[in-house]
């Protein structure tokens, strides 16, 4: 299922250059067990040859891994059509069924190893023979096999939160003795880890490990600098795509997934920009409406979604990481381990664990300033107004030291989850009386030499939105320091991709969203906004995505309840909505709130 999560997560945040053009692109191949029945990511010897003549007879270059780092630094260059070959686990057919494969097409491989398996110990019951020492040292003589490592004990799915939720152990702060494991705990694990991977390396084989292959393609960034601390050059995921040149596609390296019956020649010729670009179907997930003191009844609910979510083809869910029990729209409390805000119940990592256990991408759906506690019992660091009150008590987005906070909260979330990105809740705006607190005129005054009350329309409206974007900003920088690679979207009215004058009473503009973002997530709810013509309404929106070249970047996301008449829309109102925009040619929709035990279809 992890596998399954990866290939999933590529969909969303690869938009890579396709093999056909100028520059070279690496193609990094990732097998694993060879001859192994009832297992799908087992290939035939027979067709892995196969494959082997195929890349032969179509003029493809075998890349080794000193060609692989020399080529990433940009020290050399390389073919046109260029592709690598890695195994992981280090099984012994491929000592027995692979190596003689290389030696007869004299191509090179590389090969990565869990070194307590290899040295007899921990070896789970369900993993066949491994290739012994002798024999790794063979191949390597041979110059065609490099070996690297796979870990020395982190091949593993530990627990991760309090309900017992299993992930990859090198990529996740575990939880153990009633407690997550703290910053320097996961340091000092993933540094020992890797200094016996390398002693037994050098006592074994002569030289240290030149890459880390992450165990399920589960990493951190700080073990992936652990890892170049080590002495590896290079580290290698399972996110799919190609790499070209630079330091992401050294420490960073995308390998695609070989099953039983891959398709070689597809791989290797398809437009990768079209083929990770599948539409996106995103769900937003109350958990509010999940969480129950009694645990029999939060199973329950929990199944119920994950089947909800199943039924109605979802691939992306967006699951709330914030409290809002009483329904007020301000946030008291959260839903996940933190050292910031208090914790409602920490269930978050458990639902999101098991989401992605069916393949859909998670993300964190998560306000940056609506957080009370955060707030003083003044006032005097919240939002303020001349005139017209917002609709959330939010933090001032230029209170310096209330952001740090957030960004640590931000950094806890990447750290004690494993959730694959965040959704920028809408608090993000300033209406256009928005904000005259101190924080906000201290600001003004430093950064433009005069009281805001002097200001111009165009200076508001730049500061404002700049604002904005840096308070994301942080929260954003603060969540990749864990996960480099995290997908981001956040919020944006329809009213700001609507109407040109938007950025005066929201702060907020869609084509900034555009350039700073993986996503723009329309909320364009008709009923809500009461709109006579609806569907007029997601027409207009749907032709404005277009015409600003927004269609790849861009969730319109429409509503599922009505809040006025506070009854769920039919399922014909669903449809029709959902129809209008696929006529109008969105590529990617959504839907809030999910509704996990009204929906079927």
């Amino acid at each position: 299922m992890l596998r399954k999560t990866a290939a999933l997560l590529c969909l969303l945040v690869c938009f890579l250059m396709p093999l056909g053009m100028a520059e070279a692109k690496v193609v990094v191949l990732c097998y694993h067990e060879v001859d192994r029945e009832n297992d799908v990511f087992s290939v035939t010897a027979s067709r892995f040859e196969g494959q082997l003549e195929w890349m032969k007879n179509n003029g493809y270059h075998f890349v080794s891994l000193d060609e692989y780092i020399a080529y990433t630094k940009g020290e050399i260059s390389l073919p046109e059509k260029s592709v690598m070959i890695t195994f992981d686990d280090g099984y012994r057919s491929f000592y027995t069924k692979v190596y003689p494969l290389l030696r007869k097409y004299r191509v090179p491989g590389m090969l990565a190893i869990v070194s307590s398996w290899t040295n007899g110990e921990e070896h789970p019951s369900d993993v066949g023979a491994v290739a012994s020492w002798q024999e790794l040292r063979e191949m390597e003589q041979s110059g065609l096999v490099t070996v690297v490592s796979h870990s020395h004990a982190l091949h593993k799915q530990k627990a991760v939160n309090p309900q017992g939720s299993r992930n990859g152990a090198a990529g996740s702060r575990l939880y153990v003795n009633d407690a997550y494991e703290t910053d320097e705990a996961y340091t000092s694990r993933i540094a020992n880890d890797m200094a016996e991977a390398q002693r037994l390396f050098t006592e074994n084989l002569g030289h240290r490990a030149r890459a880390m292959v992450w165990p399920y393609g589960i990493y951190t960034k700080q073990s992936v600098m652990l890892a170049v601390e080590s002495g590896m050059e290079a580290t290698f995921l399972l996110d799919g795509g190609v790499n070209g040149q630079g330091d992401d596609a050294r420490l960073y390296a995308r390998r695609i997934i070989m099953e039983r019956d891959s398709d070689i020649g597809r791989l290797l010729t398809v437009d990768h920009d079209e083929w990770n670009s599948k539409n996106l179907r995103m769900a937003q997930v109350d958990l509010d409406n999940i969480y129950d003191e009694d645990p029999a009844q939060y199973e329950r609910n929990v199944r119920s979604l994950v089947d909800s979510l199943l039924s109605n083809n979802i691939n992306v869910a967006a699951v709330q990481a914030f409290a809002d029990g009483d329904g007020d729209g301000n946030v008291d409390r959260v839903y996940f381990a933190n050292s910031v805000i208090p914790v409602e119940a920490d269930i978050f990592s458990d639902v999101v664990t098991r989401i992605q256990q069916q393949g859909i991408t998670t993300l964190a759906w998560i306000p940056v300033l609506n957080y009370q506690s955060l707030i003083r019992a003044d006032g005097s660091n919240a939002v303020q107004s001349a005139g017209e009150k917002g609709w959330y008590n939010r933090l001032s987005p230029f209170d310096r030291e209330a952001l740090s906070r957030v960004n640590r909260l931000f950094y806890d979330l990447a750290a004690n989850t494993q959730v694959e990105g965040i959704l920028l809740q809408d608090d993000l705006y300033l209406n256009q009386d928005e904000d005259v607190s101190e924080p906000a005129r201290q600001d003004f005054l430093s950064r433009y030499g005069k009281e805001l009350s002097e200001a111009d329309k165009g200076e508001k409206i730049l500061w404002k939105v700049n604002a904005l974007d840096e308070a994301a900003e942080g929260a954003v920088n603060a969540f990749r320091s864990v996960r480099p690679f995290g997908i981001i979207m956040r919020d944006i009215y329809a009213g700001a991709v609507l109407y040109p004058g938007a950025e005066e009473w929201l702060g907020q503009s869609y084509e900034d969203y555009l350039k700073r973002y993986d996503y723009a997530v329309v909320m364009a709810y008709p009923f809500m906004d009461k709109e006579e013509k609806p569907y007029e309404y997601l027409k207009k929106i749907a032709d404005i995505v277009k015409a600003k070249g927004g269609s790849d970047k861009t969730i319109i996301k429409v509503q599922a309840y009505d809040w006025h008449g506070k009854e769920w829309l039919s399922d014909d109102v669903m449809k029709r909505q959902m129809s209008t925009l696929k006529k109008e040619g969105i590529k990617n929709m959504g839907y809030y709130p999910l509704g996990y035990f009204y929906w079927n279809n």
